[in-house]
């Protein structure tokens, strides 16, 4: 064989091997391969080995189909409160539909980073500092519902989306500082008031209770007193008249004696009458003794014995 020979035969060679290696595709499991023909999208290539004709059919690219953990750049953002705070975001999406993935933008992924960038201003700047601070699970819920639905028009599924750091300046700090230091003031004078006022609230209960119980002791006192002195009436009014009855009885029988003595010593009204007018002459004679006398005096002076008496007395 002449060199020329040997030279085509190599070429033919060289040629043959390229068509060969251009012709069997490979896909490694977890991504795909899009293959094109003349720049227009053929087909898509699941894991496995495929055989294509070269020239008339190409690879454009290889599409993994594997979760993708993203950071996103911190950015500054306005607060409701007018306060600056750098927040950093970090991600994790994977690839939906490739064709759209491809296809349908330019770059989903920056896309996809600038959807959740702009979402995060708006969350975050209707909410005040506090309530970013301490509410970075409501921002991760919110975000994640609000860029969902357009990525998924990028061929793309955003699985979890975090809020990393949120750095606020200095002046801030000191800030949030005092307003800390004097919310705790705050919050310990108005726990001090209220315990006071409770203590207030107590004693005055206790001195309200003990007056109740003082009064009802002595409106108790006051009616046993009184029961008591009813019950002393009741008995020396029995006892009053117990006496009165006594003497009563006791009078009569001395009258009932008396007359039983007169009438037994045979006294007549005659005797009876000069022993009163003795009586009272008696009287009369003293010096210690205001007599006076009846008006119907005259009347006595028909009885001989009273006129007798009168006109000795005269």
């Amino acid at each position: 064989m002449n060199i020329g020979s040997v030279i085509l035969l190599i070429v033919i060679l060289a040629l043959a091997v390229f068509i060969v290696s251009k012709s069997i595709i490979i896909v490694k499991q977890g991504e795909v391969k899009v293959v094109e023909s003349f720049g227009k999208y053929v087909k898509t290539l699941e894991p496995g080995l495929h055989f294509l004709i070269p020239i008339l059919y190409n690879v454009h690219c290889r599409v993994s189909l594997k979760q993708t953990p993203y950071e996103i750049s911190p950015q500054s953002v306005i607060t409701k409160d007018n306060v600056i705070v750098e927040v950093d975001e970090a991600l994790k999406f994977h690839v939906t539909d490739v064709r759209a993935f491809v296809y349908d933008n330019e770059d989903s992924v920056m896309s996809m980073i600038q959807d959740c960038q702009s979402n995060l201003r708006g969350i975050i700047g209707k909410m005040d500092l506090n309530e970013v601070l301490n509410g970075t699970e409501e921002i991760n819920t919110a975000l994640y519902n609000s860029v969902k639905d357009i990525t998924a028009g990028y061929g793309l599924a955003i699985d979890r989306i975090n809020i990393g750091e949120i750095s606020v300046s200095e002046e801030i700090i000191q800030s949030m500082n005092k307003l800390i230091t004097a919310s705790r003031d705050k919050e310990s004078a108005i726990t001090i008031a209220e315990g006071q006022k409770q203590s207030v609230i107590l004693e005055s209960e206790a001195r309200a209770s003990q007056m109740e119980i003082d009064a009802e002791a002595r409106a108790k006192q006051t009616k046993i007193d009184a029961a008591a002195r009813a019950e002393r009436m009741r008995i020396d009014s029995e006892a009053e008249a117990k006496r009165v009855q006594i003497l009563a009885e006791a009078e009569k029988l001395r009258v009932l004696t008396v007359n039983q003595g007169i009438q037994e010593s045979q006294v007549d009204d005659n005797l009876l009458a000069y022993l009163g007018i003795e009586a009272f002459q008696k009287v009369a004679e003293s010096d210690t003794n205001t007599v006076i006398i009846p008006s119907n005096m005259t009347g006595l002076a028909n009885i001989p014995v009273a006129k007798e008496l009168w006109d000795k007395s005269k």
